[in-house]
């Protein structure tokens, strides 16, 4: 099994992992985001690097499984990539905007 696994790509999946765990940690401490946000985007921030080490093991191409229109494990794994990516992502960018639009708003007003 080592040989099939690149641990260069499973260090770079748990980097990513960990640095948005973190991101909605400080996020969280910070006040900015509230709990459930920041548990579900913590949360899939953790599940990401194990379906990307998974899916990068099996060699599959996550568009092939996507657009495939079969109900498969490999299906589901690619799905979940997706929408823990969506989770993890777009959680701490619309508290981001927010908190720009909140901060652009204060210092236009005279």
């Amino acid at each position: 099994m080592g040989a099939y696994i690149n641990l260069t790509e499973v260090g770079m999946f748990l980097l990513v992992g960990l640095l948005f765990i973190l991101l909605n940690l400080i996020l969280l401490a910070k006040r900015y985001t509230r709990a459930r946000f920041a548990m579900i985007s913590i949360f899939a921030a953790s599940v990401w690097p194990a379906l990307m080490i998974v899916l990068s093991v099996e060699q599959l191409s996550i568009m092939d499984q996507l657009t495939s229109g079969d109900l498969t494990l490999d299906a589901i794994m690619a799905w979940g990539v997706v929408i823990a990516t969506a989770l993890m992502s777009m959680i701490p960018a619309g508290v981001f905007l927010y908190r720009l639009v909140n901060v652009s708003s204060l210092h236009s007003e005279p």
